[in-house]
């Protein structure tokens, strides 16, 4: 009885240790998104205090948004316009909201200096009623590395 245990608990090892993935094979594994920002970090094994040649610059035609009064269950959006006035590609690696009720929509690829580019807002005031202010953070190479986008909006109940 004993060596059937035995025999039991050796197949289920190397049962478990035949079925870890490999490093070649070709199944998708979790992947970790890695900040543009890293990638172009000027600081070497020579010189690892060395500061990056500039920043980029975000100017926004407005960082804020009023909907004004909106019904329930309304699907809003809007568009937050900017041109990059720094020396350097702007390169935005991610934007969040507070909740999965607003959804941000932003340009992945580098936009050079003195290029526009826009971050489009949609808000889905479902279950919201009420007055609502909402942030989305976005996530750039600018001298504060993050910036906040507002926007509000007073959701009617729906009758």
């Amino acid at each position: 009885m004993k060596q059937f245990f035995v025999c039991l608990g050796l197949v289920v090892f190397f049962t478990a240790c035949s079925n870890a993935p490999k490093a070649d094979d070709n199944s998708k594994t979790e992947e970790t998104e890695i900040s543009p920002a890293l990638l172009e970090n000027p600081a070497t094994a020579e010189n690892p205090t060395k500061k990056p040649e500039g920043f980029a610059v975000m100017t926004f035609k407005s960082t804020e948004h009023n909907f004004g009064d909106i019904l329930e269950n309304q699907k809003v959006e809007t568009t937050y316009e900017f041109t990059n006035t720094g020396k350097v590609d702007l390169l935005i690696s991610n934007c969040s909201a507070m909740c999965g009720c607003t959804v941000p929509d932003w340009p992945r690829e580098p936009i050079k200096p003195g290029e526009k580019g826009s971050i489009k807002v949609v808000f889905d005031s479902a279950g919201k009623s009420g007055t609502n202010n909402k942030i989305v953070t976005v996530y750039a190479n600018i001298e504060s590395k993050t910036l906040e986008l507002k926007f509000s909006a007073n959701v009617r109940a729906l009758k």
